[in-house]
């Protein structure tokens, strides 16, 4: 399993990438039905060590996934049998966590960020759409608040350094003005003007004749990673205004000349890494750890 669909199963992440893209209440929202001719109250959906999950409990926890997230496929087969996994998973690890402060404020600011959107006739018509309390929400932002707590205990500071430095290419925008020559003898020797301070608009005039020389469309603020790998191998180890040694690439020689580097901090970037991380360890638990403990599903 990706962690791609565990992104759209995380009941807060993907109310906070609703509700923050909401502009103002909306009183138009269509929540979506949830379809109940399989999940009878009593039913048992899936039995695992210590516990189950019931029809009910799963109806519940669907109905509340549909408030925080209109557009989420509840009557979805495949979309049903991930979000059980992850209410196995998460009545497994949370049984013991008490709530924190810190996650009881986290609750609040939802709660704030979900009022901004949704005016009280339109939580109402949630409540009654779905079937479900103000407090069956509150209730599974804590737990979903809590799991994530439990995860981000497990990340340290050497998995995020290590995190970082994997995608540091992503976090790092380039503008780059290129030179481009058919042959390596024209390449070397502009090269070895401009690094000896020949202005680039003389190394143009010069070589006009015999080459191109132009800012490749759309060369600012790039990202260095959407780039070549000989060109990120260069612009990574370049300083402004230097320009480059000869690169072939294909039959044509290319010579860089660095305009703007602009690259994120790890401590910048560290709650979005942190995100990150908690579905990679989350994803890793549903594919490493919940077999251990033998669960069954009865869902169709």
């Amino acid at each position: 399993m990706s962690s791609t669909p565990l992104k759209l199963l995380l009941a807060v992440l993907t109310a906070f990438g609703f509700l923050t893209g909401c502009g103002g209440k909306h009183s138009n929202t269509m929540f979506p039905s949830v379809e109940i001719s399989q999940l009878s109250s009593t039913k048992e959906l899936a039995a695992y060590e210590g516990g189950k999950v019931t029809g009910a409990e799963f109806n519940r926890f669907l109905a509340v996934e549909g408030f925080l997230n209109p557009d989420a496929p509840l009557n979805d087969i495949s979309y049903r049998k991930e979000l059980l996994r992850q209410l196995v998973m998460r009545k497994i690890l949370i049984s013991h966590v008490k709530t924190s402060d810190k996650v009881q404020k986290q609750v609040e600011d939802m709660w704030k960020q979900i009022k901004r959107s949704y005016n009280e006739d339109t939580r109402k018509q949630g409540y009654e759409v779905l079937n479900i309390r103000s407090s069956d929400v509150t209730n599974q932002l804590t737990n979903q608040f809590k799991l994530e707590e439990y995860f981000r205990k497990q990340i340290t500071s050497d998995e995020l350094t290590a995190y970082y430095k994997r995608i540091e290419n992503d976090l790092t925008r380039v503008s780059f003005t290129q030179l481009a020559f058919s042959t390596l003898h024209d390449a070397a020797a502009a090269a070895a003007e401009l690094q000896k301070g020949t202005s680039l608009q003389n190394v143009q005039k010069k070589y006009a004749d015999v080459q191109t020389v132009s800012k490749i469309e759309n060369a600012d603020n790039l990202k260095l990673s959407s780039l070549s790998p000989s060109f990120i191998d260069v612009l990574k180890k370049q300083h402004i205004g230097e320009s480059s040694e000869p690169i072939k690439m294909g039959k044509i020689y290319y010579i860089l000349i660095l305009k703007q580097k602009d690259k994120k901090t790890e401590s910048e970037v560290k709650e979005e890494m942190m995100k990150e991380l908690v579905l990679n360890h989350i994803n890793r638990y549903i594919q490493d750890q919940l077999p251990r403990f033998h669960v069954t599903f009865n869902f169709r």
